[in-house]
């Protein structure tokens, strides 16, 4: 008897086994360009030790790096949801570009388009990348105009909160001290683009609101970061509350380099902040 031999594969087995590879290599890549473009709405709700103004909701939307017109629609319509919530305060905590060409410019004005509609204030700091577009002057008029009021080393009063907005941390335009006023709201917000500087913060703010990390941008399952930027090394998503003070950090909107998010959606952050139970 001869002896049996390996059945060799067929051409069409190896077009099979070829695709299916194929397949297998770009699914990863089909979820992430998915995600980019599916932002979630997440609601936290948060209790701080030092908090007067209970119930108070804050929208956070962070790094909307609108650099493109698909890129303005969908940071468009992200603050369209964060709109639909009815916040008391919409918070946005830098980076709206990445180039400081007048085009790019108009894609911060399409992107913002929205907030004429918002019935709330809406206050915004800058972050490292809108001072790297070297047109700041041109971005914050562009800012300016959706009515949004840029928070440069200063603070305004709403409904009994005190929000301040430090100025970019990489860029050493951060002056948080003068947070440190005893005659301000106990209940104070503050926003800082980069997280890790929530060491420097005086020790009177309530919750430090901030973004840059993007969550990861691209994470393994589950949503642990394979990179996040200098910055944004010891906190890049969600409520911290033994940091220095207090500190929440959203995933953001947009995207720095290939437009894609894996296992880390895009996210307008919905807060509800009351007092800490005694």
């Amino acid at each position: 008897m001869a002896p049996k031999t390996k059945p060799q594969p067929t051409r069409r087995d190896l077009l099979k086994w070829m695709t299916a590879g194929a397949i297998t290599s770009l699914a990863p890549l089909s979820i992430a360009s998915y995600s980019t473009g599916w932002p979630s709405v997440e609601k936290y709700a948060i209790r701080l030790p030092k908090w007067d103004a209970d119930g108070f909701r804050v929208a956070v939307l962070a790094d909307l790096h609108t650099n493109s017109k698909a890129e303005a629609a969908h940071a468009a319509n992200a603050l369209r949801l964060a709109i639909e919530q009815k916040p008391d305060l919409i918070a946005l905590p830098g980076d709206f570009v990445n180039r400081g060409y007048e085009q790019y410019l108009g894609f911060v004005r399409e992107s913002l388009e929205p907030l004429h509609d918002a019935k709330c204030p809406v206050v915004a700091t800058l972050g490292n990348h809108d001072y790297d577009c070297r047109n700041i002057n041109g971005l914050i008029e562009s800012i300016h105009s959706s009515g949004a009021q840029i928070l440069r080393n200063k603070s305004i009063e709403v409904s009994g909160v005190t929000v301040g907005g430090i100025d970019d941390g990489l860029w050493r335009k951060h002056r948080p001290e003068f947070l440190a006023d005893a005659s301000l709201s106990k209940s104070l917000l503050a926003l800082f683009h980069e997280p890790d500087y929530v060491k420097y913060v005086p020790s009177t703010i309530s919750l430090q609101l901030s973004g840059h990390s993007h969550g990861g941008q691209i994470c393994l399952p589950g949503g642990k970061p394979l990179h996040t930027p200098l910055g944004a090394w010891k906190y890049y998503e969600g409520f911290y509350p033994d940091a220095n003070v207090p500190l929440f950090v959203t995933r953001g909107v947009g995207t720095v380099g290939p437009r894609l998010r894996l296992f880390c959606r895009p996210e307008v952050s919905i807060l509800t902040i009351r007092a800490a139970e005694q």
